[in-house]
């Protein structure tokens, strides 16, 4: 079906101005050949979402505009915006971008640009929330200073606030450099559309554009990045000279900034490093392809194998004492966590930030290793350091040894939980426990809790 929206801002000497979305291929192939004949770029068919409007008035065509994705890397949007990288990449889709704009010869008339614009522009949130299940918060466009001026899109509200630095993308992670700056244009489609773009939190109109695993926040500063190469160098080649397509310290490097990042299983890992830039793999030490300018990254068969050879004893003192030598001391409040990387190359236990869940020491279990005595080694490791903090865990180290290695050796405190499996050991908790204050007080009436007993 057809949607139709009849504009406030339409003047009545012309009759309304209506804006609709074409979904009939009839008049999708009249679209583009409109765009062809008079356009001076012809048509575009872009991938994603996109969204054709034609705006009509008495049944005739007289302004054409095709919506699709916003650029990727715009420096004076994404500051006037207020975006960091990764929110930029999360949130982009949020963003469209006027592809096309035109008024037929035929319908062309003083201010009838404007005022197709306004109308556009008005209705584009709904129509992209009907055929997308989300609503934009802010359109772009561009406009050629050498041979437009953009009086109507001055004229319809929108804001010119920078140029383009001269480059159109050529294919993928490459930029071709042309050195025809445009100019860029913006109009919000919401009345708080920057506060939205930077909340913590989007609301249902707009979650559906939240792309996930866009890519991965890094707290790491180039410098950091660097040392920790540096660092990872430390660690002994495992390969033959004529398997190594890849250097060793940036494939470990990524495998040490996906685990920070926050990332499990070896395949986020592979795709967290897939998301880096060309010139972040530059940095990090990787070989440029022959002929080329594109740098690769290991794929998951190449870390999988790299990981199932490397001494993963050596790897995990290197990156805990690396990240010792940043961090200082331990932050106050640690939590044991183990994860397994499949069966076949065995377990990581971490010891990571409760705020955040960054790792700040890790060990690795060949194989299919126990996660306890894995983090009984950790926690023995002198390269950690547990005066004044607090370490917490479930209930499988809930053992004397774990608790005397925290406590004795290390000069901690520990948090431990318990289950019936161990009465003994609850039976006593609970007597030496009896009649002191919870930790947080139970819920009454008079606090807006529940009347009936816990």
């Amino acid at each position: 079906m057809k949607r139709i929206q009849t504009s406030p801002l339409a003047p009545d000497a012309h009759g309304p101005l209506a804006v609709r979305v074409l979904t009939d291929a009839s008049d999708r192939q009249r679209f583009d050949a409109l765009l062809d004949a008079e356009h001076f770029l012809g048509p575009r068919f872009p991938a994603g979402d996109r969204l054709y409007q034609v705006a009509e008035q008495r049944g005739q065509w007289v302004g054409l505009l095709l919506w699709c994705a916003p650029a990727l890397h715009l420096k004076d949007r994404d500051r006037w915006i207020g975006w960091d990288p990764l929110t930029r990449a999360q949130r982009l889709k949020l963003l469209v971008n006027n592809a096309r704009f035109l008024v037929p010869d035929a319908a062309r008339r003083p201010n009838l640009a404007s005022q197709i614009l306004a109308a556009a522009t008005a209705v584009v949130p709904d129509q992209w929330f009907e055929a997308f299940g989300y609503a934009p918060l802010l359109a772009e466009t561009f406009t050629d200073p050498e041979a437009h001026a953009g009086t109507c899109y001055k004229a319809a509200g929108w804001q010119p606030i920078g140029q383009t630095a001269g480059f159109a993308r050529h294919r993928c992670d490459f930029f071709a450099f042309h050195n025809h700056p445009k100019r860029l244009w913006i109009k919000p489609l919401h009345p708080h559309a920057t506060q939205t773009l930077c909340a913590p939190t989007l609301s249902a109109r707009h979650a559906a554009a939240l792309t996930v695993g866009a890519a991965a926040r890094c707290s790491l500063p180039a410098t950091q990045r660097y040392s920790l190469m540096e660092a990872l160098r430390q660690v002994r080649d495992p390969r033959r000279a004529q398997g190594k397509r890849y250097p060793l310290a940036p494939c470990l490097t990524i495998l040490a900034l996906g685990l920070l990042a926050g990332k499990v299983h070896l395949s986020e890992i592979q795709r967290f490093g897939t998301r880096l830039s060309q010139p972040q793999r530059r940095a990090l030490g990787f070989w440029r392809k022959n002929g080329t300018k594109f740098y690769p990254v290991p794929t998951y068969t190449v870390l999988r194998d790299l990981l199932g050879r490397v001494d993963l004893d050596q790897l995990a003192d290197v990156l805990t004492r690396w990240l010792q030598s940043q961090a200082g001391l331990l932050p106050a409040s640690l939590a044991l966590d183990g994860k397994t990387i499949r069966d076949a190359l065995g377990l990581i236990v971490s010891l990571v930030e409760h705020e955040d869940g960054a790792p700040v020491a890790v060990c690795a279990a060949p194989n299919k290793g126990h996660e306890l005595p894995a983090a009984q080694q950790l926690l023995r490791s002198d390269a950690v350091h547990l005066v004044g903090s607090v370490v917490t865990a479930d209930p499988l180290h809930c053992q004397t040894e774990t608790a005397q290695i925290i406590t004795q050796e290390k000069g901690g405190d520990y948090v431990l939980g318990l289950k019936h499996n161990q009465p003994t050991v609850r039976r006593n908790a609970e007597q030496m426990l009896a009649g002191a204050t919870p930790p947080l007080s139970r819920p009454t009436a008079a606090t807006g809790g529940s009347k009936r007993a816990p």
